[in-house]
């Protein structure tokens, strides 16, 4: 085998170590303060790249506030360089490479990496003496990095962001209410006062006649919520009825009258268009007051404007509703490696998301390209795809002008009735489409892709949350493709060198090291950070339902069914955290830990340990791992309906036997688990057989040396 072979093979291993551990980013960040999330990207650069110095200055488009951290002492012109470069250019518009970092040749050499458009998510910096730094690798791993960060800084900041507006709101209610109940307190001595009162909280008073059910009281508040100036005295009931929104108005109306037939009180909300003004959300509350024979004299009620809860309300939602559906979208982008399946699924996704008719892909966005195809599509059942999966498409006049319009955008384009784009016509007649919007999708390491979504069932216009919805879902596409478009050349590169075993031993044992030091991670960074916040946000979420008023009895609900989610997530994380790094596995050792990986296995196992004594912990680790996985298959792939696995030492050696009932086939070759498991046992110099005739189920023999670990 030629040196230029074993060379490409370690540099091959080395880029899947690197990429694994960039992949692992999204989830460390998870739950970390926008400060933290800045700090853990420099310390995991300076780790994974070997480095001699980084600066990280992570932002939120168009927002002031920046958070910059920095790593290490090489670079010590850093500031300056930096202040000089955005003084000159007044932007970081692409990569800097910096040949001679300090102005000393040849002792360090620098890279400078924009993180969006110009530098507006902030940027990365890094030096290093390491010789041909930077590669390419290295910065398509800084920049892939850079981005995971900056969309979990964002994503830090709008939960910080939404926490602070909620405190914000509770004190300002609460100071709305000891307002209103020391304005209560003066109503009594003073008719002035009561004005003031509603005046200030937007509340008004009005009364009913009992019999003939027209306006005799309007206090000056009332009149001014419903658009009339009260100098010129109360309106009538139909002036009044007149105000109201025409959808509500018929509710509205009855509601009044059955509450006169009836003597009746009456809760609710509606809403009312002023003259000249903006729409307005009320609340009534309406009571009877009777005369000393019994009969209804009138209806009193109080009217508050809830206009401003009402938005707050609906901007929370929609704020839930973007950080919900992004949620979603990540777990369909990392739950699979293949390329075709992450479009698919993604697409799935956005079409219930939003709610559309058609969610599609084209490849590539080029005005100037001959002919195109479609990766991905999805539809609604009655709305057939508009051109087909993976045919050629030739690149027909309209539709080339509809890449030139997305290549020349910062975001998305809207083509619907209140946007400055034309439909296209042609398209639009062909495929019924009656709205549409769409982005150009840029991929490092690819060509730009198109991404729209069709509405054809009726013309819609795309509100300002769900552009900002589809172009964060653009940005995280992007991401993924480079992700798993890097994953496929490298297995490309792997199925080329497989022949290169010898030499793919020792780059296993350094992946299992770093999967294993890479749970311990995770697990301790959930339980220290993810799982405490949890409890923290449970507790705060009882007492805050604990204080809202018996009245409120929707709201307390619904804060009562968020804390049961949260409660529910923190179990699940937990669930989660115990299978990432088992903490028994430590403390108990190796016995104790199959125990209980038996009992919550989804296939009955019947277990023999014959362990005396605790073994060295790589040892223990492997033979723990390597049944756990070895159980995941059996329950996912084999249809087995029991395992037998026996655990024994003897003479200073290791022996695992772990045999199910299921179907076999299991081809050791192809196999993703097999294949993770001999990683395991190379790792460790031990051997492993492995039968698996079909419809005989499945044996596996292992033998791992003790003195090894």
């Amino acid at each position: 085998m030629s040196a230029d072979t074993t060379g490409e093979t370690r540099v091959s291993r080395t880029v899947l170590r690197d990429l694994v551990a960039v992949s692992a980013i999204p989830a460390a960040l998870v739950g970390r303060a926008p400060t933290a999330v800045a700090a853990g990207l420099a310390d995991v650069l300076v780790e994974l790249l070997r480095l001699d110095f980084v600066f990280v200055r992570l932002c939120v488009p168009n927002a002031a506030d920046a958070v910059d951290v920095a790593r290490g002492t090489a670079w010590k012109t850093f500031p300056a360089w930096l202040e000089s470069h955005r003084a000159e250019s007044g932007r970081l518009s692409g990569i800097e490479i910096i040949p001679d970092v300090d102005g000393v040749r040849g002792t360090c050499r620098g890279v400078a990496i924009p993180i969006g458009v110009n530098a507006e998510g902030g940027v990365v910096a890094a030096a290093s003496g390491r010789i041909g730094f930077p590669t390419e690798t290295d910065q398509l791993l800084l920049g892939l990095a850079a981005n995971h960060a900056a969309t979990a800084f964002q994503n830090a900041t709008l939960i910080l962001d939404r926490a602070r507006a909620e405190e914000e709101l509770r004190r300002a209610r609460n100071v709305l209410e000891i307002k209103v109940a020391e304005r209560t307190a003066e109503l009594r001595r003073s008719e002035d006062y009561l004005s003031e009162a509603q005046r200030l909280t937007h509340t008004g008073t009005a009364a009913l006649d009992g019999v003939t059910g027209e306006v005799i009281h309007s206090s000056a508040e009332h009149s001014r919520l419903y658009g009339f100036d009260p100098q010129y005295g109360v309106p009538s009931f139909e002036e009044f009825r007149q105000r109201v929104h025409p959808e509500d108005r018929a509710g509205w109306t009855e509601a009044l009258h059955r509450g006169i037939s009836e003597a009746a009180s009456i809760d609710g909300e509606f809403r009312v268009v002023p003259p000249g003004e903006a729409l307005k959300y009320l609340r009534a509350i309406v009571h009877p007051l009777f005369a000393e024979s019994g009969e209804l004299k009138e209806l009193m009620g109080t009217v508050v404007d809830i206009t401003q809860r009402r938005r707050a309300a609906e901007e929370h939602r929609a704020q839930l509703w973007f950080l919900e559906s992004m949620d979603v979208i990540d777990r369909a982008i990392q739950r699979t490696s293949d390329l075709e399946q992450m479009m698919g699924d993604v697409l799935d996704a956005v079409l219930e998301i939003f709610g559309c008719d058609r969610a599609w892909l084209l490849y590539p966005c080029d005005p100037a390209a001959d002919s195109l195809r479609l990766p991905a599509e999805r539809t609604r059942a009655e709305y057939a795809g508009a051109l087909g999966v993976g045919v050629e498409i030739p690149n027909e006049p309209e539709v080339a002008d509809v890449s030139r319009s997305l290549l020349a955008a910062d975001g998305p384009v809207r083509f619907d009735p209140e946007s400055d784009c034309a439909l296209p016509a042609e398209l639009a007649e062909r495929f019924r489409i009656k709205s549409i919007i769409a982005m150009a999708v840029h991929p490092k390491v690819d060509k730009p892709y198109a991404f729209g979504l069709h509405q054809c069932s009726r013309p819609r216009v795309w509100t300002s949350h769900e552009e900002r919805l589809f172009h964060e879902i653009g940005r995280r596409l992007a991401d993924g493709l480079d992700t798993l478009l890097m994953f496929r050349n490298l297995r490309e590169s792997q199925r080329k060198l497989e022949g290169s075993r010898a030499e793919l031993a020792a780059s296993r044992a350094r992946i299992v090291t770093a999967a294993d030091e890479t749970r311990r991670r995770i697990e301790r960074d959930l339980h220290d950070g993810v799982q405490q916040r949890l409890v923290s946000l449970v507790l705060a979420q009882r007492q805050v339902e604990a204080m809202v008023p018996p009245e409120l009895s929707d709201l307390r609900a619904q804060l009562s069914r968020q804390a049961d989610g949260l409660a529910g997530a923190l179990a699940e994380l937990q669930e989660i955290s115990r299978g990432i790094h088992p903490v028994i596995l430590t403390q108990g050792g190796l016995a104790p830990a199959l125990k209980a990986l038996a009992r919550r296995s989804a296939v009955p196992v019947e277990l023999t340990v014959r362990v005396e004594a605790r073994l060295p912990e790589p040892v223990e680790r492997a033979a723990y791992y390597i049944v756990s996985e070895a159980l995941t298959n059996a329950a996912k792939h084999a249809q087995a309906s029991m395992v037998h696995v026996a655990v024994v030492v003897r003479d200073e050696v290791l022996r695992l036997s772990i045999r199910d009932d299921g179907c076999g086939g299991a081809d050791p070759a192809r196999g993703s688990g097999l294949i993770g498991l001999t990683d395991r046992v190379d790792a460790l110099a031990g051997t492993i057989e492995v039968a698996s005739p079909v419809g005989a189920g499945t044996t596996l023999l292992i033998t791992l040396p003790v003195e090894h670990g």
